[in-house]
């Protein structure tokens, strides 16, 4: 029945309700258009069953609406359900598929066999020769039979810009005429396999310097920092100061330095000062040129850069290619890695803003950047400056960007260090909230990286409170001698981490392969090339799935960046900082173990910086929970720490006090952002907190973290309980509407057997193969409140296990059980092979070259070339 014949029949039969409809249909609307998460639950399957289920009153009088529901009954009602189906319709049909979630388990299963391309993963192109048009067509194409996306077209050179024997991106090709006829062959291809290409949007990196043309043409949006000198004067000392950009001066007592007398002594020109009675050590500041941490040589502080560097690219793609933007071309992958400026990174608009936010004069304020005050007032002074820097960096470099993509229906990409905790304040400041801007946060998993979980939880915990996609680029410079099982375990991994967006690096234009700097290149040259579908089908089907639904973690870590940013002045004291504080080093260990303790042992969980800490709510019924966006949580876990938020600190108070669990690892902070390092409140707070029943201090250092497990264990049920094969088992845990989806993924190189126990589902359990897309059901033992399912993975192999509540258990024999089953040895054992004797091995060798040369010397690769005294390594243990 289209739109015209239900609004027939309403008219036919409800004419005096005209009015009030009219009413409704406009404040649904509007509604509507505020609360976009309403047509999400439409998406996909025009089914509102979320909302349907909504008491009318309670739906209108959330939307504002004078509902009259006295006279309309239940016609009102199913009419504003048809309003939302429409308009959840419509919007579908011009909506990207990165925009879209499919939360009905029932539409989820009916896509799981061929999800939409998207889905699949998206290469990391590498324009990096003189362009062919052709060439990039046919490369296109070939990517697209392989059902992979032809993915993002990034400009580069070789590796080594000034060796010109070396194939390389002429820069003046890049946004040339010819770059856009090139893509558009490259698009053209991908849109006619369903598939899309998107762009980088700088040659080589970090974005926003446009191949150097932004300070070709404005040269006044060069990176600037502070230099900085210190001199002590004694009292009633006269000394001619230099000329500077400014000169502060504070009193010492007893060799400390007092804040409270800090002031600007002077500007600009030399000067003569005398010092009043006492010590005084005076600090002077010039404005200097470099280039930032990552080699950025424009002033990513400057709001002037957005405005000349958008028009030089984004704007360039709108004028040619229109409205495919936001659908051949889904969005954009932004390659900087982090790069707000070089130590104390300066632009004359950072004071500016520095008083709008602080109410003070900053100026005042860097003294306590490179030394501590008598008083503690440092740690305020250095949350300040990178709470400042951090804002002014995200608004007016990123945000920009990330809107101008928002207003053509593109995502952005971003690409950040999340390596360390000092990579991310010397880098971006503040991590997470970068990623909260991006409408697709990123991670840079480099060579086998994939394997440890630290890079990817913070990234991970703002797409899950947040309801983003999660790219990954994966396996960077892993080498020529990767494998397709590091490509499998890869994949394996990264679902556990909730990846839903795959970007393999990567694939080179440059087809000299002995020149490419950072190998491998995943292209034809390849013996898996013409089996890849068989990775990217899989791939596909495990990014759909994980996009769907949210994650189910009991744990929550707390972020400590702002202890680090208190306890940085090694980083704005020497040319590169490779000395930091000891307490900055036990923060990042002790933080960094926690995580890996927790995945290695299956226990999940998400991370909370202060935004989300403070967004949060103590919540008590049967048990006392933290609620975050809807993610409930069983415990909290505080790393060690310097400093905390007052109201961060309450709320971890509250949470406790109501018999929340909570768990210390060592010193706990004494200090906060607004008093400083000594604040008697916090002081308080921590000192009550660590004596309450429902607190652990389960110590600090390595050996600690086995305690940590064992006592969640404990106190909270695992939602796993695995017997047999545990080692190197990753797993994560969905609820994708009534139905919970467990990944289970065996990165062993053997084949293994366990008993899974699943605390939380029920109904009819089933294994969702991401290899064929095939659903089985599964039979499974019901004891002690928890669903055990014998099972049987083989090396590499991964899949969902998923309940379904809306249908009856089943007593089937489990296919995928094997036909073993496990023994304790005890005792001698005599094993023989099960293949009549037969040992099955291989013969290939990969060479090991012992030098660090980024390309195989191209002798190698020539006909006769004698091999005999090259070092052999054997691909497989014998």
């Amino acid at each position: 029945m289209d739109t015209k014949s239900i609004w027939d029949q309403f008219c036919y039969r409800n004419l005096h309700e005209i009015p009030v409809f009219l009413e409704m249909i406009g404040k649904l609307q509007e509604f509507k258009n505020k609360n976009p998460k309403i047509t999400n639950y439409a998406k996909g399957s025009c089914c509102m069953n979320k909302y349907l289920r909504i008491a009318p009153v309670s739906l209108c009088r959330t939307a504002g609406i004078n509902y009259k529901l006295a006279n309309m009954g239940k016609l009102t009602f199913v009419l504003i359900s048809i309003f939302l189906i429409l308009s959840g319709s419509e919007n579908i049909a011009g909506q990207p598929e990165w925009q879209k979630t499919y939360d009905d388990p029932a539409v989820v299963r009916k896509m799981f066999a061929e999800p939409p391309l998207f889905y699949a993963p998206h290469a990391f192109w590498f324009w990096d020769d003189t362009l062919d048009a052709a060439l990039v067509g046919s490369m296109a194409e070939e990517m697209t039979r392989q059902r992979l996306n032809p993915g993002y077209a990034h400009g580069r050179h070789s590796g080594s810009p000034e060796d010109t024997t070396l194939p390389s991106l002429p820069s003046d090709q890049w946004m040339s005429d010819l770059w856009l006829d090139c893509f558009a062959q490259g698009l053209n291809k991908a849109e006619a396999a369903g598939m899309t290409l998107g762009y980088c949007d700088e040659y080589w990196w970090p974005s926003g310097q446009a191949a150097g043309r932004v300070l070709k043409e404005h040269p006044e949006l060069r990176a600037q920092y502070l230099k900085w000198d210190r001199t002590i004067l004694k009292g009633k000392t006269q000394d001619r100061l230099l000329a500077s950009k400014f000169t502060v001066a504070g009193r010492l007592e007893n060799g400390r330095l007092d804040a409270a007398t800090l002031k600007v002594i002077g500007e600009g020109k030399a000067f003569e000062w005398t010092a009043p009675d006492g010590e005084w050590v005076v600090y002077s500041y010039q404005v200097d040129y470099h280039s930032g941490f990552d080699n950025g040589e424009v002033n990513y502080l400057d709001p002037r850069l957005t405005k000349v560097f958008i028009p030089m690219v984004h704007e360039k793609y709108a004028a040619r290619f229109g409205d495919k933007l936001g659908n051949g071309i889904p969005g954009c992958f932004v390659d900087n890695e982090g790069d707000f400026g070089w130590q104390m990174a300066w632009s004359e608009y950072l004071p500016q803003r520095y008083t709008e936010m602080k109410n003070a004069d900053m100026r005042v304020t860097l003294p306590l950047l490179t030394e501590k005050d008598k008083d503690g007032l440092f740690a305020k002074a250095r949350f300040d400056w990178y709470e400042v820097v951090a804002d002014v960096y995200n608004n007016h470099f990123f945000k920009p960007v990330i809107e101008w993509l928002k207003a053509h229906d593109m995502y952005y990409i971003s690409n950040l260090w999340e390596e360390t905790l000092m990579f991310q304040a010397q880098a971006m400041g503040d991590f997470m909230h970068i990623q909260r801007l991006a409408t697709m946060p990123g991670t840079d998993c480099l060579q086998m990286k994939s394997q440890l979980v630290h890079d990817f939880k913070e990234s991970q915990s703002v797409c899950e409170f947040e309801d983003k996609p999660f790219m990954s680029e994966i396996m960077g410079v892993a080498g020529w001698e990767q494998t397709p099982a590091q490509m499998k375990m890869t994949v394996n991994s990264i679902t556990a981490f909730g990846i839903t967006h795959i970007v393999p690096h990567g694939i080179f234009l440059n087809r000299e392969l002995g020149t490419i700097p950072y190998p491998a290149d995943w292209f034809t040259e390849n013996p898996y090339w013409k089996h890849l579908h068989l990775w990217t089908d899989f791939s596909r089907r495990a990014s759909f799935v994980n996009r769907q639904g949210k994650l189910v973690a009991d744990v929550l870590l707390v972020n400590p960046i702002e202890s680090v940013w208190a306890l940085t002045e090694s980083y704005f004291s020497s040319e590169y900082t490779t000395q930091w504080d000891s307490a900055i080093l036990n923060i990042e260990n002790t933080y960094s173990g926690i995580m890996k303790a927790l995945t290695g042992n299956n226990i999940d969980y998400l991370m909370a910086d202060r935004h989300y800490m403070k967004t949060g709510r103590v919540k008590t019924g049967d048990k006392t929970l933290y609620d975050i966006n809807g993610f409930e949580f069983s415990a909290i876990v505080l790393p060690p720490m310097f400093i905390i938020d007052q109201e961060e600190a309450q709320k971890i108070l509250e949470f406790a006090q109501k018999g929340g669990l909570v768990y210390l690892s060592g010193k706990l902070p004494q200090g906060s952002p607004e008093k400083g390092a000594n604040d008697p409140e916090v002081k308080k707070m921590m000192e009550e907190l660590k004596n309450l029943p429902s607190v652990t201090d389960f110590g600090n250092g390595p050996a600690s973290f086995a305690g940590l497990v064992k006592n969640l264990n404990e106190k909270i049920a695992p939602q796993l309980v695995i017997e047999g094969t545990k080692d190197n088992l990753f797993t994560a845990h969905r609820k994708i509407g009534d139905h919970d989806f467990y990944w289970i993924a065996n990165n062993n190189d053997d084949a293994a057997a366990c008993n899974i126990g699943f605390r939380d589902g029920g109904g009819l359990a089933e294994i969702w193969n991401c290899e064929n897309g095939r659903i089985t059901p599964v039979g499974y033992i019901e004891k002690n409140g928890r669903k055990t399912i014998s099972l049987w993975f083989n090396p590499y192999e991964a899949y969902w296990v998923v309940f379904n509540p809306r249908e009856e258990a089943t007593n089937v024999k489990n296919d995928n059980a094997g036909e073993g089953k496990l023994y304790a040895l005890d005792g001698e054992w005599t094993v023989s092979l099960a293949d009549a004797g037969i040992v099955r091995f291989t013969s290939a060798k990969a060479f090991k070259e012992d030098n660090n040369s980024q390309a195989i010397n191209q002798s190698f690769l020539e006909v006769g070339y004698d091999d005999t005294d090259w070092p052999f390594e054997n691909f497989v243990r014998t």
